[in-house]
């Protein structure tokens, strides 16, 4: 058995597909079957269930999957052990939500990617319960979860701070008003992130200490920000952005005492290498300095 064939094991499984795999890992599909069959083989068992355009885990490949990420974290955790000190190495996996997936990691990571020339970093995008659910199975190295957490299980440390606001295109007819009351937005069709969402979840739960008795006038539920911008700028209702994802077409809703905040957390198992613990690190000195360099205010205003 080789390392590469647990690596390519853990790539289809991940990817759902051979196709999929075989092009993240740059090889032909063909390459790629042949060192899972010489896997099978070997192990004296199907790992791998072929059906249709997916593939998934066997009873046995489920098993194997368990000892695969293990032996995954023990290599990382190998590759630190004889680098240089404080050289991070290894291919790592993050997962995130919407907003820092696309607004807030892409900057932080490209820097500290320009200044590990060993390091490898891939990013799913996830609503906080899958992106949770993959940190506690291993299928991603580190989570960014919005907090409260309480899982023994996982480190936890503070990442960022997050404010909320209710926003809606620039030329909206709720700016007439002047002064915006919570009534004001009962009357508005709102521009929703799916149940799922850790930033409506928020939304709802400071409304609901504005008025308890205020059902949402749902226009529509979306998965992605982009969505939601989209639809804010061609004017479909008000909408709950992070001050994150804000834009100059869009203006913020000033009214009452409103003042959502969430915080960000770096999660990842404690049983994990040494190497996560030198990533956390590094992704929470280069978000000081990326905030530090990112004006905001501009947007809203």
């Amino acid at each position: 058995m080789e390392f590469r064939q647990i690596v390519y094991f853990l790539e289809i499984s991940e990817s759902g597909t051979f196709q999929k795999a075989a092009m993240r890992l740059g090889l032909t599909q063909p390459a790629l079957s042949r060192q899972i069959f010489l896997l099978e083989k070997e192990l004296g068992v199907i790992v791998l269930e072929r059906g249709g355009r997916s593939v998934r885990l066997t009873h046995e490949g489920e098993r194997f999957y368990q000892y695969s990420i293990r032996l995954k974290a023990l290599w990382e955790e190998i590759q630190i052990g004889f680098s240089k000190e404080n050289d991070l190495k290894g291919n790592f996996s993050i997962s995130a939500g919407g907003t820092v997936s696309a607004w807030i990691l892409p900057q932080i990571l490209k820097e500290i990617l320009n200044k590990r020339k060993g390091l490898s970093l891939s990013v799913r995008e996830g609503d906080a319960s899958e992106t949770k659910n993959s940190v506690l199975k291993g299928e991603v190295d580190l989570g960014i979860l919005t907090g409260p957490i309480t899982e023994p299980s996982l480190n936890v440390i503070e990442f960022l701070s997050d404010q909320i606001f209710p926003c809606a295109a620039k030329d909206h007819p709720i700016f007439l008003k002047k002064k915006i009351k919570i009534e004001d937005l009962k009357k508005q069709p709102i521009v929703f992130f799916h149940p799922g969402s850790a930033l409506r979840k928020a939304v709802e739960k400071k409304i609901k200490s504005f008025s308890k008795d205020y059902g949402p006038n749902i226009a529509m539920e979306l998965r992605s920000v982009e969505s939601v911008i989209k639809s804010l700028e061609a004017g479909l209702g008000i909408g709950f952005l992070s001050e994150y994802s804000m834009n100059p077409n869009l203006k913020k809703i000033n009214f009452e005492a409103w003042n959502a905040e969430r915080k960000f957390y770096l999660c990842y198992r404690k049983k994990s290498g040494p190497g996560l613990a030198m990533l956390a690190e590094e992704i929470l000195k280069s978000a000081e300095k990326w905030k530090r360099n990112t004006n905001f205010n501009n947007f809203l205003n």
